[in-house]
């Protein structure tokens, strides 16, 4: 018969080689600031710059997912266009089916609308058509498990219009925080944790526990000035 036993050290080591390539795909970075690196959050995109620690597994497994599938799936319909504008890198995905579209792909389910999907994303595309002077694009996005009845992949696709009012403003907001992140970057002193975040990123991220760490030393700080000066007036 048959018989099964667990190998974690292979598991471990294919594990590490998935991450060393995810390492090599992010390794090579501009002065400048990319649009993803701005859209998510700034201390985060400090510490990968600066101070950068290994991903996580679940960090290394859905990235990986993600950008393997987009290869396959969109490789003979899919170009890349990229630029600089105004200080911001940008690197947008352009299909045969329209000018200007992008791919990603989710755990949500399927039964989202498009105005159910993540913020981060509407950002981004915005950010896009400000570049490239659009105002319209397409989104496709790849379900990986479907409405979960049952959990199977499902592909769906939407036409994004905005006014040139809101590709205007979110461009805005995405060079106040090309400001920001550069400031922190000269003085090599990384953006106050938990201000610049969406609280869900948070989950699985590699600086969590720096995050956790120095928030609690600053919740620290005004006791341990009181107690100093306690200590002080005792001694006069």
């Amino acid at each position: 018969m048959v018989r099964w036993a667990e190998d974690d050290q292979v598991a471990k080591q294919v594990l590490a080689d998935l991450s060393a390539e995810l390492d090599a795909e992010r390794s090579v970075r501009d002065a400048e600031p990319h649009v993803s690196e701005l859209l998510y959050c700034l201390t985060r995109s400090f510490y990968q710059r600066r101070r950068p620690l290994p991903p996580t597994p679940n960090e290394s497994l859905i990235f990986l997912l993600g950008m393997r599938l987009e290869d396959v799936l969109l490789r003979p319909h899919k170009q890349h266009k990229s630029g600089l504008t105004e200080g911001i890198l940008w690197e947008a995905d352009w299909l045969d089916y329209a000018d200007l579209g992008e791919f990603k792909t989710t755990r949500l389910s399927a039964k989202k609308g498009g105005g159910e999907l993540p913020d981060t994303w509407v950002k981004q595309i915005l950010s896009y058509m400000y570049v490239t002077g659009k105002t319209e694009a397409v989104l496709a996005v790849l379900h990986l498990l479907g409405n979960y009845s049952p959990p199977f992949p499902m592909l769906r696709a939407w036409r994004m219009y905005a006014t040139a009012e809101e590709v205007k403003d979110n461009w805005l907001v995405m060079q106040y925080r090309r400001e920001v992140f550069e400031q922190h970057l000269k003085k090599n002193v990384p953006p106050k944790q938990f201000e610049w975040n969406e609280p869900w990123e948070c989950d699985n991220c590699r600086y969590l526990l720096i995050c956790q760490g120095n928030q609690a030393v600053e919740d620290l700080s005004p006791q341990l000035e009181q107690s100093i000066r306690l200590v002080k007036s005792d001694g006069d």
